[in-house]
Order: structure tokens, then C-alpha cells, then sequence
């Protein structure tokens, strides 16, 4: 048993130090992956919200950016040794003092502003703002804060 377990920390070692030499230590691409999850994550609300609302989130058609970020992410794979990789290597990028989520409200505000009127989004042409805009009206958004800090 001891001599598998020896095996398992070699193989372990030898994949922690190929994982150091990938182009997962490129900035560029932590930052694409981490944008990759904030869009998954802000269509999963936006899909959630449409739904509690009455709407098939199946009729907007920009959430399917959505799902095609999940597809990628997917390919990778994506795991969490991944996500804390590219939290180390964008640590510096991230906004600490709500700057991303104060830049989502300020870009959502204008547009939340023409849909309190009651008037409904064309669901097939709306882009992911404005999808945020009328499912967020009050532009709080009701993601995790690695999101906001992600986006």
C-alpha cells in the first residue's frame, strides 16, 4: 500500500511541475478563463431570474454565450486547482474595493431606467446588459464576489 502511495506523490510532483511549465501561467489566458466564468455565471443568474419572472430563458438568445463559455471551459477542464491558479495570477488585476461591481451597476442604471416602465425586453435580440438591466432593475447584482471581481 505504502509503495502506491509513493507512486501517487511522484505522479503528483511530476504533474504539479508540468502544470507550472503550461500556458496556464499566462496572465492572458487566466484572464480569459476567469472571464469565461463570470459570463457563465452572470447568464445562469440572468436564466434564473427569467424564469422566476415568467420568461423561457430558452428565448434569449445572448445567453447563449453562456453556454458556449461552459463548452469551453469544459474542454480544459476546468478544476478548482485551475481556478486557484488564476486567482494567484490575477490577484493583481482583481478589483478588492467593489470597482466591478460598482462598473456593472453604472453600466445597467441607463437601461434599467427604460425597462421600469413595464415594458418587456425582445428577448431574441437583447444583449446580456440589457438582459441584466431587466432582470436586475435595481443594478444589485446577486452574484458570488468572485464573480463581480472576475467581470
Amino acid at each position: 500500500m505504502s509503495i502506491i502511495n509513493q507512486h501517487i506523490k511522484q505522479w503528483l510532483a511530476r504533474l504539479e511541475i508540468k502544470a507550472a511549465t503550461t500556458p496556464w501561467a499566462d496572465p492572458h489566458a487566466a484572464h480569459h478563463r476567469n472571464t469565461r466564468r463570470a459570463l457563465v455565471e452572470i447568464c445562469e443568474a440572468i436564466r434564473g431570474q427569467l424564469a422566476l419572472m415568467g420568461f423561457d430563458p430558452a428565448l434569449a438568445v445572448s445567453l447563449q454565450r453562456g453556454a458556449q463559455a461552459a463548452v469551453e471551459l469544459a474542454a480544459i477542464p476546468d478544476s478548482e486547482t485551475l481556478r486557484a491558479a488564476d486567482a494567484a495570477i490575477t490577484r493583481s488585476d482583481q478589483h478588492e474595493d467593489g470597482a466591478a461591481s460598482r462598473i456593472i451597476a453604472a453600466q445597467a442604471a441607463p437601461m434599467a431606467t427604460q425597462v421600469r416602465d413595464g415594458s418587456e425586453p425582445d428577448l431574441a435580440h437583447a444583449s446580456l446588459a440589457e438582459l441584466f438591466a431587466f432582470c436586475f432593475p435595481q443594478a444589485e447584482p446577486v452574484l458570488r464576489g468572485e464573480a463581480l471581481a472576475r467581470a
